[in-house]
């Protein structure tokens, strides 16, 4: 009676989570599995509509009328392929006015790479050559032809390809290997490894020309299923489009009528799912391109967030600690790092005890060493996030903090309204924070990768400070600063440089963010990049400051914040203005106050400079810190 009585009691207690399932549940399956749970979203929820061109086969459709259909400016140049597999666009590329997109997007068709590889071979295009092919030089041959066919197509196309972000949609691979279940996966006579391999050299080819990438659709196509929505179960294999019934009328005259092909895979609703998915990839890729909405540093919590329980509710094992969720976040922690980012922790404990106990659960898989900050105490944790942001010098809105008790949430919130969160549906955080266009860069470079080393040098250099004056402190430090021009986006510092300009905020004389295509117009301005780098006797801080040149202007200064304090920005205006005064009479410079860059609102001013109309402008280079030496070897 008892055991009835408490199986009772657990069904009426876990009766609301079981209603909410059921109803997320349904309302996943009535809208093909894009609506019900609630998935995180770091980003600002207002999403401004696209400008969008789309260069490709009728395949594009699914994604094309998704845009469309929630109001993006859309432009469809059509990509038409004739009997000799010849590819045509309509209208005629010479006559596409494409300015005002945003991005471009472009698929080109695998049955024209397929059957324009078989040339060689059969002396005609044939899309359905390939299980002919006999020997290993021979399917070597048929991926050479086939990529050489890619790359004389983009080669083709190369006037889209001019510094607009660009997405060549990936090949759908075949669903598996359609030589036999028992041969061998990776081989080239294995058609789904084949396609793989082609999709590596299309990579391989447009990652030449800038702001250029590949989507993998394949990505989309694996999380949703394949099963409804692929045709390789129907048709050739090259065709990789969606699932569709045949028009020909002669198909409707048969001996007996056969099930349409969108009945036997249950195709309904697919293609608006797959559009969906790729146009959501599509954006978001835009988004970490642009660097949006940045999140720079994130501050966890340790109880039931770095691992499950309570360090206070006593022993458990490292497995209880860290199996299934805790590894995954912890692994997500570390890819986010890899790319850059900054950890911290920030957590009411016993400092002694939970650090012992960090250690020990995550046996050197995690590190403190990985966190750039670690408060451990029994502050509140505002006081605590505070003196984080203050270590680090980043805005609040650039800051994610995971914690799993919502009033320790609301009373960050309360003082903090700016920093983001995450707190809820922890099954859901490590997702979040791996595959978040705010947690996302478009690539990584050397100073990325020293990040948490060089802020917790800063760290050190404050706590430093502290103990002694200023000057000395500086003089402590050994501070050498050497500099190079950047003329041109191949450039081996351009990424680099073109990433800070466009991130930066705190010291930003303007705020202006430049697309890729407005720097190479400044560079063939004689315009161009003069580059800061920094060392001091703790660590290489890399490229950490910059400013944009035209002739006699200084469009724009940028510094780290992992320098401030360090009389970086005056040296590099004593070495950049000395040059300038060389050519010409004056040096003019402007400043545009933001809203968040404050800390530079006055740096002209220290440099020398006077306000004549809308400008700053001097005619004497400034001094240079005694504290900082500057390398005298430029090759301007």
């Amino acid at each position: 009676m008892i055991k009835k009585l408490s199986r009772k009691i657990k069904k009426i207690i876990s009766l609301p989570n079981e209603v909410k399932y059921q109803h997320y549940k349904l309302d996943r399956v009535s809208s093909n599995g894009l609506k019900g749970f609630p998935f995180h979203r770091l980003e600002p929820e207002a999403e401004q509509k696209l400008h969008v061109a789309f260069f490709g086969p009728c395949a594009l459709l699914p994604i094309i009328n998704y845009a469309t259909n929630h109001g993006h400016d859309v432009i469809h140049v059509t990509m038409g392929v004739d009997e000799s597999r010849q590819i045509h666009f309509s209208p005629p590329l010479s006559e596409v006015n494409h300015e005002k997109a945003e991005v471009n997007v472009i698929g080109l068709p695998l049955r024209s790479v397929m059957a324009a590889g078989a040339l060689p071979f059969d002396g005609f295009e044939n899309e359905v050559f390939w299980p002919r092919l006999k020997t290993e030089e021979d399917h070597e041959n048929y991926l050479k032809y086939c990529v050489d066919y890619i790359s004389e197509f983009v080669t083709s196309i190369s006037d889209l390809l001019d510094g607009k972000p660009t997405f060549f949609l990936s090949f759908w691979e075949p669903r598996q290997n359609f030589m036999g279940s028992l041969f061998p996966r990776f081989d080239l006579s294995n058609p789904q490894y084949f396609v793989t391999r082609l999709n590596a050299e299309m990579e391989r080819i447009i990652r030449a020309y800038p702001n250029t990438f590949l989507l993998d659709v394949n990505d989309v196509l694996n999380s949703m299923g394949r099963f409804r929505i692929q045709d390789d179960y129907a048709r050739e294999l090259s065709h990789a489009s969606n699932i569709f019934d045949t028009t020909f009328e002669d198909d409707g005259r048969r001996i007996r009528n056969s099930t349409p092909v969108s009945h036997i895979y249950d195709v309904d609703g697919q293609p608006d799912v797959y559009g969906h998915c790729v146009f959501n990839v599509i954006r978001n890729n835009l988004a970490i391109i642009n660097a949006a909405a940045p999140i720079k540093l994130i501050i966890m919590d340790l109880d039931d967030t770095m691992w499950r329980g309570v360090l206070a509710d006593g022993d458990r094992t490292p497995y209880e600690r860290t199996d299934y969720w805790p590894m995954g976040l912890a692994e997500a922690l570390l890819v986010y790092k890899a790319r850059g980012g900054l950890l911290a922790i920030c957590s009411k404990n016993d400092p002694e005890l939970a650090r012992a106990e960090f250690d020990r659960v995550w046996r050197g898989r995690l590190k403190l060493e990985d966190f750039v900050s670690v408060k451990i105490n029994f502050q509140p944790k505002s006081e605590n996030i505070l003196e984080i942001l203050d270590e680090v010098n980043l805005l609040p809105a650039n800051v994610l903090f995971v914690d799993d008790n919502p009033r320790e949430i609301d009373e960050v919130r309360c003082v903090i309204p700016e920093l983001r969160f995450l707190s809820e549906e922890h099954m859901d955080w490590r997702r979040a924070i791996l595959l978040s266009p705010s947690t996302q860069v478009p690539r990584i470079s050397t100073e990325s990768r020293q990040r948490t080393q060089t802020l917790r040098a800063k760290i050190s250099r404050d706590q430093t400070r502290q103990k002694m004056s200023r000057e000395e402190w500086l003089r402590s430090l050994h501070i050498q600063q050497r500099y190079t021009v950047v003329r041109s986006d191949n450039d081996r510092n351009f990424a680099r440089a073109f990433e800070l300009l466009n991130k930066t905020n705190q010291f930003n004389t303007t705020g202006q963010r430049w697309s890729l295509d407005a720097i190479k117009k400044l560079f063939a301005q004689d315009g161009y990049i003069f580059c800061v780098f920094l060392r001091d006797r703790q660590t290489d801080n890399g490229l950490i400051g910059l400013h944009l040149v035209q002739k006699n202007r200084i469009i724009q200064s940028i510094l780290s914040c992992r320098v401030f304090g360090l009389c970086s920005e005056y040296a590099s205006m004593q070495v950049l203005a000395q040059h300038i005064l060389e050519k010409y009479p004056t040096v003019t410079g402007g400043f545009t106050a933001t809203g968040r860059n404050f800390y530079c609102e006055n740096y002209l001013e220290k440099c020398g400079f006077t306000r004549e109309g809308n400008d700053f402008v001097t005619r004497i280079a400034p001094a240079c810190p005694p504290e900082v030496t500057n390398e005298d070897k430029i090759a301007w």
